[in-house]
C-alpha cells in the first residue's frame, strides 16, 4: 500500500474535489470536471508554448551601446526585477501547492504556468546573454539593483509563510486547519498582486522605452509574449482559482478572516511599486512622451482591477482609476482581458464568474 499522500487509494470526493487541502490526490482524473474554465485555461496556455530562443537580440547588443545612458538604465533596471520575479515565480508556484493541491485540474493548471514561468524566466536570461559581450558583468549589475528586491519584500514574506505552511503539513508537522488554509490561500492572492500590479507596472517601462526609442525591438516582442501570457492566463487564472474557493465554506471563512490582510498585501505592493517609479525615474531619467504621474497612475489603474475583484475598494490606500493612463499599452496588451466589476454590488464577494457556458456536452454541427 502506498503512503496516502503519495498516492490516496482511500480517496471519495473525484467528483467535487476541493482546489486545496482536500482529500489527497489518488487518480489523475480527467473523467469528473469540476473546474471546466481552470482547464480551460491550462489547456489554452499548454496550446501557446514558445520558446525562450525565438528571437534574434543581436541588435540589442549595438543598441545596449550607443542609447543614452537614461534608456540604458530604465533598461536593465526593468530587466533586473522582471529576471528576479521570474525566478522566484518559476520556483514558487509548485513548490508551495504541490503538497496542498487536491484538484487535477488545478494542479495541471499552476504546473503548466510554473512551466510557462521557467520560460519567462529563461528569456531575460537570454536576452541578457545574447544583448552583452560580459553578461556575467550585466548578471552582476542586475543584482546589485536593491531597488529592484525591496520590490519583492511583501510577495517574499508571504511566499515564505506559505511555503513553511506547505511543507509542514506535507510531513504531518501542521493539521489541515483554518489557519494552513489561509497561509495557501493568501498565497494565491499574493501572486494575483504580483502578476497584475507588479508584472504590469514593469511591462509599462519595458514597452514604453520600446514605443518612445523605437529600440530594442526584439526585447520587447519577446517580453509582449510573456505579458500576454501573464495578462491573457496566468491572471485569469489566478481570479478563476479564487473565485471557485469562495465559492466553498473554506474559501469564504478565508475570505472574511483574511480580509484586512488582502488589502494589506495590495496596498503594500502598491507602495512598493510606487516607490520603485519614483525610483526609476529619478536622477534625470525620462521617457519621451510618459511622465513618472502616468506610470503612477498606471500602477493604481492596474491595482483597482485586484481590489475591486475582491470588492474591498473601501480599504485600498490609494486612487482608484478607472480609465487606462497609458494609451500605448493598448497595442502591446489585449485590454478587453480585464475583468470588468460589478460596482452594482455591495456584498464583500469576488466580481467574477458571473457567466456560465451552458453548451456543456453539446454536438454542434458545421458544414466545411
Amino acid at each position: 500500500m502506498l503512503p496516502q499522500k503519495i498516492f490516496n487509494t482511500d480517496k471519495t470526493d473525484y467528483q467535487r474535489p476541493e482546489i486545496i487541502l482536500g482529500s489527497d490526490p489518488g487518480l489523475f482524473d480527467t473523467i469528473n470536471k469540476h473546474y471546466p474554465e481552470l482547464w480551460r485555461l491550462y489547456k489554452t496556455l499548454k496550446s501557446q508554448d514558445w520558446d525562450e530562443n525565438e528571437f534574434d537580440y543581436s541588435s540589442c547588443n549595438m543598441q545596449f551601446k550607443t542609447c543614452d545612458k537614461v534608456t540604458y538604465d530604465m533598461m536593465i533596471k526593468t530587466l533586473a526585477w522582471q529576471w528576479e520575479a521570474d525566478s522566484v515565480a518559476a520556483r514558487s508556484i509548485a513548490g508551495v501547492l504541490a503538497p496542498v493541491c487536491s484538484s487535477s485540474e488545478a494542479w495541471a493548471g499552476w504546473v503548466e504556468i510554473t512551466r510557462n514561468e521557467i520560460v519567462h524566466a529563461a528569456t531575460y536570461s537570454e536576452i541578457v546573454r545574447n544583448s552583452f559581450d560580459s553578461p556575467d558583468d550585466i548578471l552582476d549589475e542586475i543584482l546589485s539593483v536593491q531597488q529592484a528586491m525591496a520590490r519583492l519584500k511583501t510577495v517574499g514574506r508571504v511566499f515564505d509563510e506559505a511555503l513553511e505552511a506547505s511543507l509542514d503539513y506535507a510531513r504531518g508537522a501542521r493539521p489541515n486547519d483554518q489557519e494552513t488554509y489561509n497561509a495557501i490561500y493568501l498565497f494565491i492572492v499574493t501572486l494575483l498582486c504580483m502578476e497584475r500590479i507588479q508584472f504590469m507596472a514593469s511591462f509599462a517601462v519595458t514597452f514604453g522605452v520600446c514605443e518612445s526609442t523605437g529600440l530594442f525591438q526584439p526585447i520587447g516582442k519577446a517580453i509582449q509574449k510573456i505579458a500576454q501570457d501573464e495578462f491573457e492566463v496566468h491572471v485569469q487564472y489566478g481570479k478563476e482559482v479564487l473565485a471557485a474557493l469562495y465559492k466553498t465554506e473554506r474559501g469564504r471563512t478565508a475570505f472574511e478572516q483574511c480580509r484586512h490582510k488582502i488589502a494589506a498585501i495590495v496596498n503594500e505592493v502598491v507602495e512598493h511599486e510606487i516607490e520603485w517609479t519614483e525610483y526609476a525615474f529619478s536622477d534625470g531619467r525620462e521617457l519621451s512622451g510618459i511622465t513618472c504621474e502616468m506610470m503612477k497612475s498606471w500602477v493604481h489603474f492596474s491595482a483597482t482591477d485586484v481590489i475591486r475583484f475582491f470588492g474591498i475598494d473601501d480599504l485600498a490606500d490609494f486612487p482608484l482609476v478607472d480609465a487606462n493612463p497609458l494609451t500605448y499599452m493598448e497595442s502591446w496588451l489585449d485590454m478587453s482581458k480585464i475583468q470588468a466589476s460589478n460596482q452594482e454590488e455591495d456584498t464583500a464577494q469576488y466580481k467574477v464568474g458571473v457567466m456560465q457556458r451552458d453548451d456543456q456536452d453539446e454536438i454542434f454541427s458545421v458544414d466545411f
